[in-house]
């Protein structure tokens, strides 16, 4: 995990229809927080999508580089006061296994989605 203890993974769930469904935890005590911003924290954009990255070398078992975003929309802040729990699914291409989408939503609110291509890390 690039960011220590900025969430923990609390579950995970294989979809029918082949997704993997995380259910995540922000720490709202985490130093990313204290200037990002204080009186009002807010999870930075960047932190959404590692996450994102570190979710898809779990579901996948692989170690990847995120080489390309060809979208990713914030619809909705991400404030771990009011918004501590999330789901993140990440969904695989099926004719390109370097292609994913993935959504961080909780209920009826979807707070970011993505679309990428990675590659696998070199050693």
């Amino acid at each position: 995990m690039l960011v220590k203890d900025f969430y923990k993974i609390d579950g995970k769930e294989a979809q029918a229809d082949g997704s993997v469904v995380y259910s995540v935890s922000l720490n709202a005590a985490h130093d990313v927080y204290k200037g990002h911003f204080p009186e009002r924290p807010i999870t930075p954009g960047v932190c959404n999508i590692q996450m994102i990255k570190e979710l898809a070398e779990d579901s996948s078992s692989r170690s990847l580089t995120l080489t390309s975003i060809s979208r990713c929309r914030l619809t909705a802040m991400v404030t771990p006061n009011d918004s501590p729990v999330l789901n993140v699914k990440v969904q695989w291409d099926a004719a390109d296994s370097n292609k994913l989408a993935a959504t961080i939503y909780y209920g009826d609110t979807t707070y970011m989605t993505l679309s990428g291509t990675v590659a696998d890390r070199l050693a």
